[in-house]
């Protein structure tokens, strides 16, 4: 009993700190976002975005009801799905807020390698996002199908694998562009 008090406390420390450097990370955004939004809303935006970082991996997705679980429990997923419901589909929300402070954190961190007279140096990856069901989403484009390519494998027995050329389907590219704003 006293050991599971005491992983307990542990816990409730790591996420206390954690919470702080996500505060300290994101704090400009919460800023711009509390000018347009109603303070429980800014709230609401830092729970999902700890339940991310302590939760999410890589091999496995993240359901939105799994998020709602972890803000307010398992047995009040719903609420807690509604909750992130409310600030996504607020109507002063706008994710381009997030994207242009990252945006501009980089820009920052370039500058300031360039100060410090050292080079910046960026990973180039062309990795995509496939969204085959996808046909509505915004600012899709065609991507070179990963999966089709490992379906279409020459397998045991099967000795007249299907050829040709490679299949697209709707996705997102990770090196795109931030578009110019006027």
């Amino acid at each position: 009993m006293l050991k599971d008090k005491r992983k307990e406390a542990e816990k409730q420390e790591q996420s206390r700190e954690l919470e702080k450097q996500l505060v300290k990370l994101l704090w400009s955004v919460l800023a711009k976002l509390n000018q347009k939004l109603d303070r429980r809303l800014v709230s609401t935006l830092l729970r999902p975005v700890m339940a991310i970082v302590m939760h999410r991996h890589r091999n496995h997705g993240l359901l939105l009801s799994e998020l709602g679980g972890y803000l307010l429990g398992a047995e009040n997923c719903r609420a807690g799905t509604k909750w992130i419901s409310n600030l996504v589909h607020h109507e002063k929300w706008e994710a381009g807020i997030i994207e242009d402070y990252f945006w501009q954190a980089g820009t920052q961190r370039v500058e300031d390698l360039w100060e410090q007279r050292e080079r910046p140096l960026v990973i180039w990856d062309e990795s995509v996002l496939e969204k085959p069901e996808s046909l509505q989403a915004e600012g899709l484009c065609g991507v070179r199908s990963s999966k089709a390519v490992r379906l279409k494998r020459i397998k045991t027995g099967f000795c007249n694998p299907p050829r040709g050329r490679p299949v697209f389907v709707p996705g997102f590219h990770w090196s795109a562009e931030k578009p110019e704003t006027s």
